[in-house]
């Protein structure tokens, strides 16, 4: 990927909650050496913040509680370049 291709922004998310308060978070790699953002909100009148940082396509949220609506949008870093987000996915918190 050179400097004036733009990052693809990861497709296909998904979020899935999981036993023990767990949602797991998967979507589409852009491939080479990138970095993406998980941004998440509890509800859907809460801010947007950043949650976390990842290098690979699949992120276990464990910081979630049982019956709480937690949506998440994603995008791909590389350096100062920053893809669109990802269309958003919602789950609640299962226990």
């Amino acid at each position: 990927m050179n400097d004036k291709q733009p990052l693809p922004a990861p497709s296909g998310l998904s979020v899935n909650a999981m036993p023990g308060s767990v949602n797991q978070v998967t979507f589409g790699s852009a491939g080479g050496d990138i970095n993406y953002e998980i941004w998440r909100r509890h509800g859907d009148t809460v801010d947007w913040y950043l949650h976390a940082t990842i290098s690979e396509p699949l992120f276990s949220d464990a910081e979630v509680k049982p019956g709480q609506y937690y949506e998440y949008k994603v995008r791909a870093v590389l350096g100062d370049s920053v893809s669109e987000f990802s269309p958003s996915a919602v789950a609640y918190g299962a226990e």
